[in-house]
């Protein structure tokens, strides 16, 4: 296990996205995206070439929750108006920028990187992915679930 390095859990099959992109578009190519890979629910946010953030499904969601169910509580009048009120709020949320979820936290590793490191980088800032890039290039990305696998492998687990 000692010899594995990120590499070898690199999935390239990551979609990436434009930091100006409303959160609706990158929804919406999130999903399509999950119809051929749907256990890489993340998408890599750049901004001229250049590695901003991840935002997962999780995040995607977090985010939203907070900003449609905070703004809806503010604005609504109770249970008569909650739904058209948080729809509302949720279109408006949704309208926000790629670059306004997405989490710049994720361990950036390179490919030779000890796959343990890779971990453990992930681990620290409770993580589910880690980004390889080569200089300013995108490789793709380290899922915990890939780990998971190499070690399982590792274990002698199929």
């Amino acid at each position: 296990m000692l010899r594995k390095r990120a590499f070898d859990a690199l999935r390239t099959d990551v979609l990436v996205v434009d930091a100006g992109e409303s959160l609706d578009t990158v929804a919406a190519k999130l999903q399509k995206h999950l119809e051929k890979s749907p256990d890489l629910d993340a998408v890599v946010v750049m901004r001229q070439g250049r590695f901003l953030g991840v935002v997962s499904l999780r995040t995607l969601l977090g985010d939203l929750n907070d900003c449609a169910l905070d703004a809806s509580l503010r604005t609504s009048l109770g249970d008569d108006d909650f739904e058209e009120t948080y729809r509302t709020a949720c279109q408006h949320c949704m309208a926000r920028k790629a670059s306004d979820a997405a989490r710049r936290d994720v361990p950036k590793v390179a490919a030779s990187d000890s796959l343990h490191l890779v971990l453990d980088a992930m681990i620290k800032v409770d993580s589910r992915f880690a980004v390889v890039l080569e200089g300013d290039r995108l490789l793709g990305l380290v899922p915990l679930g890939e780990i998971f696998r190499e070690i399982r492998r590792g274990c002698g687990g199929r």
